[in-house]
């Protein structure tokens, strides 16, 4: 990797904004998950955010979660835990489908 694109990765990570687009990522991959079955998500402040699948695909979606992940106000420490709950959830969505 060359080091221009090592010092923009790690300026990225420094950005609020680009890790919230990192956790809306997340958060709509997991939505969309066909094996997710969101009675059994642990974390109630996951499932909050979680955005339905049907969201998803409407137009201005996208703007939509950032903005309520914005309102949510959540400061480094409770994006590191929501970005690691909506791995493992993915995680176990697709054992689910997988056997």
């Amino acid at each position: 990797m060359p080091l221009s694109d090592r010092n923009r990765a790690s300026a990225r990570q420094y950005l609020p904004e680009a890790k919230l687009g990192d956790l809306a990522g997340r958060l709509r991959r997991l939505a969309s998950h066909k094996g997710l079955v969101r009675e059994q998500i642990s974390s109630p402040l996951l499932l909050r955010l979680l955005p339905r699948p049907s969201d998803s695909e409407k137009p201005g979606s996208e703007a939509a979660l950032l903005q309520r992940l914005l309102d949510a106000n959540l400061d480094a420490a409770r994006i590191s835990y929501l970005m690691a709950n909506a791995e493992q959830e993915i995680a176990i969505a697709h054992s689910r489908l997988s056997g």
